[in-house]
């Protein structure tokens, strides 16, 4: 795998993540954002290699709602359940 391939589900990852956040509201972005931040010294573009970190952020922001985002997430990246990498990371936040 080439550095442009997984620099490409990097970047498919994170935008499904930025656009599940801001279309429920553009205050989810921020304070998710400030979570990572804070919690794990992390920003949202991190979230790729460290998904725990980002179900985590969202069980605590969300509680049991938090699945509602995950399931967006998922939506969002559908097309993608060939790339190893992407399965892997819905995998880790889907736990």
């Amino acid at each position: 795998m080439t550095y442009n391939d997984i620099a490409m589900k990097k970047n498919l990852v994170i935008l499904a993540i930025g656009k599940t956040l801001i279309d429920i509201d553009s205050r989810r972005y921020t304070e998710v954002s400030k979570l990572l931040d804070k919690k794990y010294g992390i920003a949202l573009s991190d979230c790729y290699e460290n998904p725990k970190y980002l179900r985590e952020v969202l069980e605590d922001l969300y509680g049991n709602s938090y699945r509602f985002l995950v399931d967006s997430i998922k939506e969002k990246l559908v097309d993608f359940p060939d790339h190893l990498a992407i399965a892997n990371f819905l995998d880790v936040l889907s736990k």
